[in-house]
């Protein structure tokens, strides 16, 4: 934003610049609705001198240089308001320049509200002064001052009803975004790009995810190789419940090499889990740690995990959780995976995943951790440490009944426990 501001800047300080060099030069009226009188420029040949060379210094961006002679001009008294206001305007560009949003805001103001420019450059800095009052986040600011530019000039332009829309966007306003920014595009053939994303984000916040997809497909029609408007039209897909467009969507950019990010394989894994095709899923992401595009980490290899899991491709699943285990911070993909082991008759390999979840803890399911940890200890004939694990679970509402009748059966001597194959906990 502050570089579209700056350049907004100094287009206009070049038309100042000439103004002030030749007042007498006619120039197009931008704004043949306003019914302000447009007045004419005048000042003396000194005042001009200096202000000019202020200027010429501001638009070298050398602003050290330019602010004495701005302030000779501002603070002369027998200098027009012309020359004053010419002067404020220089004064603001150098604060823009310094990143000094409020002072520049402040010296728009003062230049406007002398009320001595000609109509071309007056209405220019009042539009100027919500643009940078949006660049500031001073969002409701920002709409007055483009009621008051609208209501002053008379003028129906795109830009400004664009600059509209991102304010009320920013406040939350999502229908009101949505009808500025639809008028907006009705009055240019050549609309920027982010007019389209504000109008999408607008359409998704109002969860009218049909109305935000039309527009991306008809940016996607114009620029099929589009990655982030392809992954943006999935995303919309997802939130509006078509998760099968969404992943064939994907597809298609994947097979034209389009998906190269973690986060477009990512996406990719999880719709297909949504779908109940879990294999797919797992397919995709372990193609993508293959090809390096998804880096190590406790999330990507606990979705890589959960996918094999949800395809019932046990081993794969528990060498997937082994990996996130490495990265996790609590014990959560240690009792999944001792769960799985337990399920496929790895009982060591299952006490020892079932006792570094508890010992990392923050557990989702603490006493099922105790209850399962039991068992496995149990069927690897260590009795003592099943008693202890059973007595720790009976502290756990969850588990209370289920632990108190294993230490029952165990001390009725009805032999050991056996827990049998079934649906993974957690």
């Amino acid at each position: 934003m502050r570089n579209s501001m700056r350049a907004i800047l100094g287009v206009i300080a070049v038309a100042l610049f000439t103004l002030a060099s030749a007042a007498s030069k006619e120039e197009k009226n931008e704004y043949p609705n306003a019914t302000r009188k447009d007045p004419k420029p005048e000042m003396s040949a000194g005042v001009q001198k200096d202000l000019n060379k202020g200027l010429d210094f501001v638009n070298n961006n050398q602003f050290d240089e330019a602010m004495p002679l701005l302030q000779k001009v501002a603070d002369d008294p027998k200098a027009s308001k012309y020359a004053h206001a010419m002067a404020l305007y220089g004064e603001a560009q150098v604060a823009n320049g310094k990143n000094d949003d409020a002072t520049a805001i402040a010296r728009f103001q003062e230049a406007y509200q002398l009320d001595a420019l000609p109509n071309n450059q007056q209405f220019q800095v009042l539009y100027n002064i919500a643009v940078m009052q949006i660049q500031s986040e001073k969002y409701d600011d920002a709409l007055k001052t483009l009621a008051d530019w609208f209501k002053v000039t008379g003028a129906q332009k795109s830009e400004a009803y664009a600059l509209q829309a991102n304010a009320y966007y920013r406040l939350d306003k999502y229908q009101e975004s949505v009808d500025a920014m639809k008028k907006a595009l009705s009055l240019t053939d050549k609309p920027n790009e982010s007019y389209y994303q504000i109008l999408m984000a607008s359409y998704a916040q109002l969860e009218q995810y049909d109305e935000a997809a039309k527009v991306l497909e008809q940016q996607l029609a114009k620029n099929p190789g589009d990655v982030k408007l392809t992954t943006q039209l999935a995303t919309v897909y997802v939130k509006g419940k078509q998760d099968q467009k969404a992943v064939d969507l994907l597809v298609a950019a994947k097979q034209k090499g389009l998906l190269t990010s973690e986060s477009d394989y990512k996406l990719m894994g999880q719709l297909y889990d949504q779908l109940d095709k879990p294999k797919e899923g797992a397919a995709v992401l372990a193609e993508g740690f293959s090809k390096n595009i998804i880096k190590p980490s406790f999330e990507m290899y606990k979705l890589l995990g959960d996918s094999y899991a949800l395809a019932n491709d046990d081993a794969h699943a528990i060498e997937a959780y082994g990996k996130a285990s490495a990265l996790a911070k609590d014990g959560n993909v240690d009792y999944v995976r001792g769960s799985l082991l337990m399920n496929n008759d790895r009982m060591k390999e299952a006490v020892e995943a079932l006792r570094q979840a508890i010992a990392k803890g923050s557990l989702k399911q603490p006493g099922e951790a105790q209850l399962i940890l039991g068992d496995a200890e149990n069927n690897v004939d260590n009795t003592p440490a099943a008693i202890a694990a059973w007595e720790k679970a009976k502290a756990y509402p969850s588990t209370r009944q289920m632990a108190e009748q294993r230490l029952k059966n165990h001390k009725g001597g009805k032999g050991p426990v056996v827990v049998k194959k079934g649906k993974t906990p957690g």
